[in-house]
């Protein structure tokens, strides 16, 4: 059973891969694909949805420490890669990839700050179709090493 499943990823991952080729995407790896390894992470800033108030206003949408939002990956080498260069990154990502997993994770992010507050309205599910913040990943190191969220963690404990 173990040859077999083992040999089915090789066929599914030879497939994606060829799949990918074929329509020119990025070689991200797909969503529920194990890990290469545990990786290091990568984090998207939710740079900046605004929200607005009742009164017309509007400000940036922030996380409680004053800091733009944030959620992390973790990812090798290879997957990080994988994304593509940076500014090509925007827009709505292909579905079951990676870049679709940061999109997810940052609009939930989104609405879960703008929830904070007492908007009327906000930029979240713009930011979300348009993949806009999707260009803001980056390692977790100098000098964006405050990225990762306090508890995050890509050690397996």
């Amino acid at each position: 059973m173990v040859g077999f499943r083992v040999f089915v990823r090789s066929v599914a991952a030879l497939a994606t891969v060829a799949f990918a080729a074929i329509n020119c995407s990025c070689r991200d790896r797909v969503v529920g694909d194990e890990p290469m390894s545990y990786g290091e992470p990568a984090c998207l800033w939710l740079i900046i949805p605004r929200g607005f108030y009742a009164d017309g206003s509007r400000t940036k949408i922030l996380d409680p420490d004053g800091g733009a939002g944030r959620v992390c990956l973790c990812l090798t080498d290879e997957e990080y890669d994988g994304l593509g260069e940076r500014l090509s990154r925007r827009g709505f990502p292909e579905p079951g990839t990676l870049l679709e997993e940061f999109n997810e994770l940052a609009y939930e992010e989104c609405k879960l700050l703008a929830s904070f507050e007492d908007f009327v309205d906000d930029e979240c599910l713009e930011y979300y179709e348009a993949g806009e913040w999707l260009k803001d990943i980056y390692w977790s190191e100098p000098p964006f090493d405050n990225g990762t969220p306090p508890g995050f963690t890509c050690i397996d404990e």
